[in-house]
């Protein structure tokens, strides 16, 4: 097995996926190796073969469901709409044209095309160009044909041996096609390039005009039927939503979930034991798994009362599904799993008094009010005021503090469960401070240097214009 794993501690699990591993590594007692044991359905545990005793300490030995929990984490749209030309538009057959102003050197088109509607003919399902129903030069055109295959021409030069003329590589998610044009990576469908930006520079002059039209009706009887989700110009860094179903509750993500019973959970965050975490999931965590989990001596505290400018955080053996907490783990914690939890699918929780609240959060996001009643706790043990004009964003699985307008910041302390040592480990309030880092609308932190951007961006909590 080697000498990698921690012999002071030491986990071992036994499955009929990944047979016998040692801390999470593999060993030779295979799944295929351990075949007849994993083929009996009792098992006796013993510690007695041949001379030598055991004299370890067994933390726990256990038997957990298998069942992995469901989750749908949903990403956000990064980057924005400039212009949204069709939402939720259902082709009838006939001929649809939309104009817009673009500027290719920021900007890109965008397009999610549902051909579940489509018929068992030839149909334009998009063009583009400087006339979207002819076919010139400038133009591109993508059609379904028959009831599976697909073709799309640069129609400069259609009929040639150079890469113009695309019959392969348009692969549906599901009936959806999401069509990107840009000048930096040129046509592309569902992730596959079908003609390069150099291509379409070569035949064309489409990312020369500021002006273009969209839509479908090139040539007789091959207009759409299909359904148009959206036909937007965007910025140069959008990128569409996604969803997945998975086992991890996310903190960049958007978590959704149902009540589950017994099942394992694998949490997409870290806790950091140089200073306090604020934690929020939707299940209990008894005190033994938080000391396995996040090390023994792990302190957790919950807001429980206000006294004058004073919060008062009470101490906690066990963490309970939906309520928020600040932690200070005595071990760095990265991505645990926890093993046969009930998940419970009621809402994050609001703990507080007298109009001061700590609210947690499941999800990636959430909106922060930037007027001084939303604080964060960050880096330094200090409440951090966000920075922004109106609203700004935090992880997940986190929580945030709710406190009345015009609170006095500067007197604004913590009280950790009456020990006056720790009144100051929670200091005053600041300003989220101006270290130079840049965010875009959506509140993703982008680096600290404007080369290569291009946009509206906010740095220092002003808005700032990239050319």
């Amino acid at each position: 097995m080697g000498s990698s794993y921690d012999k002071t501690n030491i986990t071992i699990e036994i499955d009929n996926e990944n047979g016998l591993t040692v801390n999470g590594n593999s060993t030779t007692l295979t799944a295929t190796f351990l075949t007849e044991l994993l083929n009996n359905s009792n098992l006796t545990f013993a510690s007695q073969e041949g001379s030598g005793r055991m004299h370890g300490t067994y933390k726990s030995v256990k038997v957990v469901s298998k069942n992995k929990a469901v989750i749908t984490n949903k990403s956000w749209n990064e980057g924005s709409i400039v212009n949204s030309l069709c939402t939720n538009y259902q082709g009838n057959g006939t001929q649809f044209v939309k104009e817009t102003a673009i500027d290719w050197t920021n900007q890109k088109v965008v397009a999610e095309i549902d051909i579940s509607t489509c018929g068992t003919g030839t149909e334009d399902l998009f063009s583009i160009g400087d006339d979207a129903i002819s076919w010139n030069a400038v133009n591109i055109h993508m059609y379904r044909k028959g009831t599976s295959g697909f073709s799309a021409y640069l129609s400069a030069n259609a009929k040639s041996d150079d890469g113009t003329a695309v019959t392969s590589g348009i692969v549906p998610d599901g009936n959806i096609l999401r069509v990107e044009v840009s000048s930096e990576k040129g046509f592309v469908v569902n992730g596959t390039v079908l003609f390069s930006k150099a291509k379409i520079n070569q035949y064309s002059t489409l990312f020369s005009l500021s002006t273009i039209k969209v839509g479908s009706g090139e040539g007789t009887n091959q207009e759409s039927r299909a359904k148009y989700n959206y036909i937007s110009v965007a910025t140069k860094d959008y990128q569409t939503a996604t969803e997945k179903s998975s086992n991890v509750l996310n903190e960049v993500t958007i978590n959704e979930f149902v009540a589950q019973s017994n099942v394992d959970v694998q949490l997409k965050r870290s806790l950091t034991p140089a200073q306090w975490n604020t934690f929020c999931v939707p299940f209990t965590i008894s005190a033994d798994v938080i000391a396995e989990k996040f090390g023994a001596g792990t302190l957790v505290y919950t807001f429980g009362s206000m006294n004058g400018n004073v919060m008062n955080f009470a101490a906690a053996t066990t963490i309970e599904a939906g309520k928020p907490y600040i932690v200070k783990p005595t071990q760095e914690v990265v991505d645990p799993s926890f093993t046969g939890v009930n998940i419970e699918a009621t809402a994050a929780k609001k703990v507080g008094a007298d109009g001061y609240f700590m609210q947690g959060t499941y999800g990636a996001k959430t909106d922060l009010t930037t007027d001084g009643t939303n604080l964060f706790l960050g880096e330094g043990n200090k409440f951090y005021k966000p920075s922004g004009t109106t609203t700004a964003k935090m992880k997940g699985l986190r929580a945030f503090f709710i406190v009345p307008q015009g609170t006095n910041f500067a007197a604004l302390r913590a009280n950790i469960d009456g020990a006056t040592t720790a009144i100051d480990e929670l200091t005053t309030v600041v300003e989220q401070p101006t270290d130079n880092r840049i965010y875009n609308l959506q509140g993703q932190f982008v680096g600290t240097s404007f080369e290569g951007l291009h946009g509206v961006y906010v740095q220092n909590g002003k808005k700032v214009l990239v050319k």
